[in-house]
């Protein structure tokens, strides 16, 4: 599994799960509801509507079970109305929180198709990016996120992250170049996101390595790397600037592309088990 740069000083590229539970806060779900009513054919009752608010209600809460109980109830008896959709991107964003990536990915998909409002929509395509990428569908994530970015306002959050990770696709699947492209557009568009920040640690990399370490001297990354050299692990010392703060990152490998460095994995990992795949110059 890859990470951005240092253990100890970035957070992992994937997304946290957790991070969705704030991503679809949006004003009184019925009002959002009676915003797209006009002109559809079945709508669910106030009483059902109530159900689904309770359930967004669980999901802000972290309650996942809460969530896929309610909104399961809910269209148990409501799969065929406008608000379907809503049910099941939630129920869709509890699975995934839970892990149940199978049932998170059939749900999302069913909102997917059903969205009538853009801004669901385009959560949806976000959610079902970040999936792909949790089970390494780097193709399918790619063309997802680049269809979000079609459609929302490009210097707008959260066309930042959405930018960000669709580099990240894009090196996964060695389109080194065009991920420099989407990085250095975030960076212009968003100077002082986090995820430009993380951008910046991975734009003109052009392979990848394990990291066995990262120190703020030189001579400890050194000492490292002679420990390594004494276990058969030929190791290259790379200064870098984290957090303002000059890091030397001790790292083994090169390797072109993540299938073959992924191959390469468990002889590193017999000597540290825990070591991130990360991007490198």
């Amino acid at each position: 599994m890859e990470t951005n740069a240092a253990k100890s000083s970035l957070p992992h590229e994937k997304p946290s799960r957790k991070r969705h539970a704030r991503g679809w806060v949006a004003p009184a779900l019925l009002g959002l509801l009676l915003a797209f009513c006009g002109g559809c054919v079945q709508h669910a009752s106030p009483e059902a509507i109530k159900l689904l608010d309770e359930g967004r209600d669980a999901y802000e809460q972290a309650d996942d079970q809460a969530v896929i109980d309610k909104t399961s109830y809910f269209l148990t008896e409501n799969a065929q109305t406008v608000e379907a959709d809503v049910a099941y991107y939630l129920r869709g964003l509890a699975y995934y929180r839970t892990g149940n990536l199978p049932a998170a990915r059939e749900d999302l998909k069913r909102s997917a198709s059903r969205a009538r409002q853009k801004d669901l929509r385009l959560k949806v395509l976000k959610a079902l990016g970040d999936l792909a990428f949790d089970t390494d569908d780097m193709d399918w994530a790619g063309t997802l996120y680049a269809e979000a970015l079609v459609e929302m306002d490009p210097k707008a959050t959260p066309a930042d992250d959405v930018r960000y990770r669709l580099g990240c696709t894009m090196q996964r699947t060695g389109q080194w170049w065009d991920a420099d492209s989407q990085f250095e557009r975030l960076r212009h568009d968003f100077p002082d996101s986090p995820a430009a920040r993380l951008a910046g640690q991975r734009i003109r990399c052009r392979a990848w390595a394990f990291q066995l370490g990262a120190f703020d001297r030189k001579d400890l990354a050194e000492s490292a790397s002679t420990r390594l050299a004494k276990v058969g692990l030929t190791t290259t010392i790379r200064p870098t600037v984290i957090a303002g703060k000059l890091t030397f990152l001790v790292q083994a490998g090169w390797y072109e592309t993540y299938a073959a460095a992924t191959a390469d994995a468990p002889k590193i990992r017999n000597t540290d088990p825990n070591a991130p795949l990360v991007t490198t110059r």
